[in-house]
């Protein structure tokens, strides 16, 4: 079963039955799927504004974790259930039973963590280290700034700010979310709600004293792009990766990014090539997936719900009073 695409509000999401992938070369394989969890790009998606790639399914969902499937008589007799268990990033189709994968974006699920945790690290975390570490070059010491600090990229980011050792500065829509960004390691916190004028805090003695951010985390766009800019420190980096305060600005002056010599980098996941995935995906394996199971960094899970409540689990992510990743258990689906 899958939970099939049409246009609108939550309210369209249903259950249907498609067929079963297929894989075309052993770069392939398939996953019997335990869980998956939802991203801002799905709503976006959802309502029309973000198709899948060029011969992508339409079933929504960029991550998953199941066990690997050798082949589907497996699931007849439930040996399946000894294969490995894996996580993995995908294009879509994640909300499904059955998920094709690309070998070189599949995980093993550290033994610590359970097939909801682990679903809610792929999309998330690879995002949040490609954004840090592949993108900005993020150093020990400098001010991170990351909009939407709560969120499931900004809760990732925000541990891994702690973990080279920079300042992470989240900046919330409540102070509900700004004391738990702190508990993942915020050095500070802004309530932009309260304080739309946010740069003067930024830049104010009781954070980065006049210096400004170096690095810039931004999923909002328009609505805060000159804030942003006032906030930048000189030759800041500033890395845009979704526009959900919109994506047209107002009578912008470009001097203003000019006179600070700001770098800016736009970045997606999805839409990169098989290539540059498949090696940003080992990257991360190497260099921070063992940390999830030594304890040192953790997958933050606002709720979890069963498929069958899908159109509920959107619902709570438009309410934006999410911490974390919303899960979907996907194993009351059977074939």
């Amino acid at each position: 079963g899958d939970v099939y695409k049409r246009q609108g509000d939550a309210g369209v999401l249903k259950i249907s039955e498609v067929p079963l992938p297929v894989c075309k070369n052993n770069k392939e394989c398939l996953i019997k799927m335990e869980a998956t969890a939802l991203n801002r790009a799905d709503v976006v998606q959802r309502q029309g504004n973000y198709p899948p790639p060029k011969g992508v399914t339409n079933i929504m969902g960029l991550e998953c974790a199941g066990y690997l499937l050798n082949n589907l008589g497996e699931l007849e007799n439930g040996s399946y259930k000894k294969n490995k268990r894996v996580m993995a990033i995908l294009q879509g189709g994640g909300y499904a039973n059955i998920v094709k994968a690309n070998v070189g974006e599949v995980m093993e699920i550290p033994k610590n963590l359970s097939f909801e945790e682990a679903t809610a690290i792929p999309e998330t975390w690879i995002t949040a280290y490609q954004l840090l570490y592949k993108l900005g070059k993020v150093k020990k010491d400098e001010y991170v700034l990351v909009h939407a600090g709560a969120s499931g990229v900004g809760t990732s980011a925000l541990q891994l700010i702690k973990d080279i050792q920079a300042k992470g500065i989240a900046v919330c829509s409540s102070e509900k979310k700004i004391q738990e960004c702190k508990k993942l390691g915020a050095l500070f916190g802004i309530n932009y709600k309260e304080k739309k004028e946010f740069s003067k805090e930024v830049q104010g003695k009781n954070i980065t004293n006049g210096h400004g951010a170096d690095l810039m985390l931004d999923c909002v766009g328009a609505s805060h792009f000159e804030e942003n800019i006032k906030s930048a420190a000189d030759e800041g980096r500033w890395i845009i990766y979704a526009f959900m305060g919109g994506y047209n600005v107002q009578n912008f002056k470009m001097t203003k990014v000019f006179t600070k010599k700001l770098e800016m980098k736009w970045s997606t996941l999805r839409q990169r090539t098989q290539q540059y995935r498949d090696v940003l995906v080992e990257s991360f394996s190497k260099e921070i997936l063992w940390k999830f199971g030594e304890g040192l960094l953790k997958p933050v899970i606002d709720t979890t719900f069963p498929i069958s409540q899908v159109i509920q689990a959107h619902k709570r992510l438009e309410t934006n009073q999410t911490i974390g990743k919303i899960v979907l258990k996907m194993s009351l689906i059977h074939i």
